[in-house]
């Protein structure tokens, strides 16, 4: 279990600050973490790893445009560490998590944070939730030698992406979330659709997919339009929008939906209108607590990768005591953050190194072919009688494919009617690759 050191800790001595040991939020099991720096302080020998013990970074949104998915994904990851250090851990040593900010393209966030998680030799950095933030240091991770795991990353670029083997998802591609989410408009008797989407990484990706499925459908986009991040005022967005006036409208994108919706909604071309108006993964599971009035987007609908969260009502539950203060329902990608690191843990077991490339090198095989499991602790006993686990997590069988990311996935549509929050009792789940 030797471990090469990598020599990382110069390129961020201006932003490291003094460990502090938090619990996580639930009472199984303790968790020995860091959060984000508020001083100054060079880390010593004695705040990094030692030998054969796995050391797991976060990039989550806690600030920014995806903050609203930060705590379940921060909940995910506590509670994951927990779970694995409550089974005796790996190599015989607790997993130690090193939390972080990922902020969003807005700010000058990621960069320095993932400079002061590289300082501290973590042998995997989980996030960012946004695609277009992972662009921005993925070259830096996988670059050392580090293992880039994003729980939420959607964009079909990172399928080709030259990562040194290095980065997975338990995220699906959006070329997945674009077929259902064209399915679902298609279905419903929309033919023409207008789409708004955010222009990066995520928003074209998704908007691309969307365009090419429903088209080969039989359907017509129109308008298509394009906005830049940190866009603060749609009026022109939203005319364009409204002088076509399509069947139905597919809004891409984050927190700035709401005045996108705001907007539609004073044009009367919103959801309480004769149009149909769908969300996607960026923004339908929070985007009505953004609103003073959500009862504006009563029967607006979306799709978001998700398990059906009835059957994972346990799981749930535990996420909710991992995180301070409680999820307030919004679980979105806590379940893939949570099997992120499960599976980075047992392919560190499988190679029976805490080396990030031979850990990298294990990561798919765990998630296929072998002996079906459903926990650390059971696919760990499987490891350690000599056998192949296929972990089947807690968002679903993965079934990862060579680029490192799932062969299929579960949508989750959700549907407004009336809160602040979709009404569950009006969820559906589908399916999709494979």
């Amino acid at each position: 279990m030797h471990r090469t050191k990598r020599y990382l800790k110069l390129i961020a001595l201006f932003s490291v600050l003094a460990l502090v040991a938090t619990a996580c939020g639930d009472d199984e099991a303790d968790v020995t973490t860091t959060q984000a720096p508020t001083t100054t302080a060079a880390p010593t020998p004695d705040d990094t790893m030692d030998e054969g013990q796995l050391v797991i970074g976060t990039l989550l949104p806690v600030t920014g445009d995806l903050a609203f998915l930060g705590p379940p994904e921060v909940a995910g990851a506590r509670l994951a560490v927990a779970d694995i250090n409550a089974a005796g851990g790996v190599f015989g040593n607790d997993v130690v998590l090193h939390e972080g900010d990922s902020g969003d393209t807005n700010q000058d966030i990621a960069n320095p944070e993932v400079d002061r998680l590289l300082a501290l030799d973590v042998d995997a950095i989980i996030g960012a939730a946004s695609s277009a933030v992972s662009k921005l240091v993925i070259d830096k991770i996988t670059g050392n030698n580090v293992i880039h795991f994003s729980p939420a990353n959607t964009s079909p670029d990172f399928t080709t992406y030259d990562d040194n083997g290095l980065y997975f998802r338990t995220a699906p591609s959006d070329l997945l979330q674009g077929k259902v989410l064209a399915d679902l408009v298609a279905s419903e008797g929309n033919e023409i659709a207008g789409v708004i989407y955010r222009q990066e990484s995520y928003g074209q990706g998704l908007a691309d997919s969307f365009k090419d499925n429903f088209e080969s459908l039989g359907g017509t986009v129109d308008p298509f339009i394009a906005y830049a991040p940190g866009t603060d005022n749609f009026d022109a967005e939203v005319d364009q929008l409204a002088g076509v006036s399509p069947d139905g409208i597919v809004v891409i994108g984050f927190q700035e939906s709401a005045t996108i919706l705001v907007t539609m909604h004073e044009r009367g071309i919103g959801p309480t209108s004769a149009t149909n108006v769908y969300g996607v993964d960026g923004n339908i599971g929070g985007i009505g607590a953004e609103l003073s009035d959500p009862s504006i987007i009563s029967g607006m609908r979306g799709t978001e990768p998700s398990v059906d969260l009835d059957s994972i009502a346990d799981f749930t539950a535990r996420l909710d005591g991992a995180y301070e203060g409680g999820l307030q329902e919004v679980y979105a990608y806590g379940a893939e953050t949570y099997d992120a690191i499960v599976i980075v843990a047992l392919a560190a077991l499988a190679a029976n190194s805490d080396n990030p490339v031979d850990i990298g090198a294990e990561i798919n095989d765990v998630t296929r072919g072998g002996t079906k499991c459903t926990s650390f602790a059971e696919c760990k006993d499987i490891i350690e009688s000599g056998g192949d686990p296929d972990y089947d997590g807690v968002g679903g069988p993965y079934e990862f494919v060579e680029a490192g990311e799932p062969a299929a996935a579960s949508f989750r549509i959700a549907t407004y009617s009336g809160g602040d929050k979709p009404d569950k009792t009006l969820d559906e789940y589908i399916f999709a690759g494979g």
